[in-house]
């Protein structure tokens, strides 16, 4: 791909992390998106055809980096290291994934991905919990560990990504190993 269509794919998406960190998508124009980016309007649309576009663009390479990182990892801390890892590394779309003005539905996406990773460790382990027991076991675990990679987050990372995805390892498994059902 050519460096210039590159330059002007990094000022969207950095001008529209920008703007969404005081407005959702939907209340995002394409005059606003290419005047914050310095990017004429006929350059924008060569590219997308809308702001939603070039938002789900986005959204879509940070699920399959996420996908990628399950899939290719050997050890559940290694999944989430990976994961920390990514967010330490983008801290503009870190902080932008947990405003009030990024879209759940890459949340709801992410939950779906470890969840399946959850259910699938945990059913090539020897365990005695029922299918809705390890249901509830995974959400759980999620959520715990979303709420700690907020706080993280929110607090400036100042912890290495090897250390939060241990701590995050640690609470999870002393948490399923007193689940007796």
């Amino acid at each position: 791909m050519d460096i210039r269509i590159k330059r002007t794919k990094k000022m969207l998406e950095e001008a529209l992390f920008d703007l969404m960190k005081d407005k959702p998508i939907e209340k995002i124009t394409p005059t606003e998106l290419c005047r914050k980016a310095t990017v004429n309007r006929n350059t924008f649309y060569s590219h997308y055809s809308s702001v939603t576009e070039l938002y789900e663009i986005i959204e879509n390479k940070l699920i399959s980096s996420v996908d990628e990182s399950l899939n290719g990892s050997r050890s559940t801390v290694e999944a989430i290291t990976v994961i920390c890892k990514m967010l330490k590394e983008n801290k503009e779309l870190s902080n932008l994934i947990f405003s009030k003005n990024f879209s759940s539905k890459i949340m709801d996406r992410i939950f779906i991905m470890t969840n399946n990773f959850n259910m699938n460790k945990m059913d090539s382990e020897n365990n005695d919990l029922t299918d809705n027991f390890k249901q509830m076991l995974s959400s759980f675990t999620i959520m715990g560990s979303v709420a700690v990679l907020e706080c993280w987050v929110k607090n400036g990372m100042k912890e290495e990504p090897e250390e939060i995805a241990e701590f995050i390892y640690i609470i999870s498994k002393n948490g399923s190993s007193v689940v007796t059902k």
